[in-house]
């Protein structure tokens, strides 16, 4: 493992740098390494066994597989990307992407162990993401919330202004319809409060989604995501230093929450 300078001694706190107008895409069915890669450089870890973090490498380490028939891995407006550095395997599409247990593994073992994954995984609601997400950045050093979600329970991502201030007035909302529907790996980043309700920033992978790939989403469309509500599982990869480990587990307990790792549907 290779750090900058700044993380001299382990990963520095979980911090969010901003990404400024523009942000970069993930190249196809690279979603959770994308965003494993994305968290690990922010926490100064830049190499991993002499080569750099990449959305590739973590693909790699990971076990990803990808679709042996692309058609639809791309949302509405994105163009797309398979310039891979490595050649990964072929599954039918409904087995294709990442495993949960298996990205753990590999940011773990990128830090060095200096960073741990505690999966959370249960029946989600919408009062458990919101505190989930509000509590994230109390933890000690700060955390991070990879989700591991299915798209077609969120909202569209770019809802008129006056149906998301309605929401955090607490107006019922018809919900705009979801941009596309497969399972994918987001960030949960922060909430945005009203005067009755709140909403969660998700930051994505795709730029053409939302604004600059961040999107405003109800928490009980996140938890609905995260239940999925096709045959498969949802949950939450709590990316933490690994000294705050215990207390990323205690907030999840009290939460209602499990720890424990859930079937997304990927075999390694």
């Amino acid at each position: 493992m290779a750090v900058s300078p700044h993380a001299a001694g382990g990963p520095s706190p979980l911090a969010h740098p901003g990404e400024g107008r523009t942000a970069p895409q993930q190249k196809d069915s690279l979603c959770g390494p994308f965003q494993a890669a994305r968290v690990l450089r922010d926490a100064g870890v830049v190499e991993w066994d002499g080569a750099p973090v990449t959305q590739d490498l973590l693909a790699l380490r990971a076990g990803t597989l990808l679709p042996d028939d692309p058609a639809g891995s791309v949302p509405p407006g994105a163009q797309s990307k398979r310039d891979y550095e490595h050649e990964l395997p072929l599954a039918p599409p409904e087995q294709a992407g990442t495993a949960a247990g298996a990205l753990a593994e590999a940011i773990e073992e990128a830090a060095g162990g200096a960073l741990r994954c505690v999966p959370v995984r249960g029946a989600w609601s919408g009062a458990a993401v919101e505190r989930l997400v509000e509590s994230a950045r109390e933890l000690p050093g700060g955390a991070r919330l990879i989700a591991n979600l299915r798209t077609g329970r969120l909202w569209g991502s770019r809802p008129p202004l006056e149906a998301l201030l309605a929401h955090l007035d607490g107006e019922d909302v018809e919900p705009p319809a979801a941009d596309w529907d497969v399972g994918h790996f987001v960030e949960l980043r922060s909430l945005v409060r009203g005067a009755r309700r709140a909403l969660v920033l998700l930051r994505d992978s795709y730029p053409s989604l939302g604004w600059a790939a961040h999107h405003l989403q109800p928490p009980e469309a996140v938890a609905a995501a995260l239940e999925r509500g096709d045959g498969r599982e949802g949950g939450v990869l709590v990316v933490i230093g690994a000294g705050a480990a215990g207390e990323a587990e205690g907030l999840a307990r009290r939460l209602g929450l499990e720890i424990g790792i859930w079937d997304n549907g990927t075999r390694r």
